[in-house]
């Protein structure tokens, strides 16, 4: 029996960034109040929480988008 070499496609592409994008979900309430209390930052964590919230929400629908667009491979 021949062991086939095992590769990383599209699929386990897309997986790792929804799991990344979820880590950054958790964590940016916390690193938004971090960014709001420094010195020189003269915004709210409101402020920059919705510009991350923003952000993050392109990325999804890019994401998305590539989803629709992607041709998976039956293994």
């Amino acid at each position: 029996m021949e062991k086939n070499p095992k590769t990383i496609g599209p699929k386990e592409g897309f997986g790792a960034g929804v799991v990344a994008l979820g880590v950054l979900l958790i964590l940016m309430p916390s690193i938004a109040q971090q960014i709001a209390d420094l010195d020189f930052v003269e915004s709210e964590a409101f402020a920059i929480l919705t510009g991350s919230v923003l952000v993050l929400a392109i990325f999804t629908i890019i994401a998305g988008i590539a989803i629709f667009f992607t041709k998976f491979e039956e293994s």
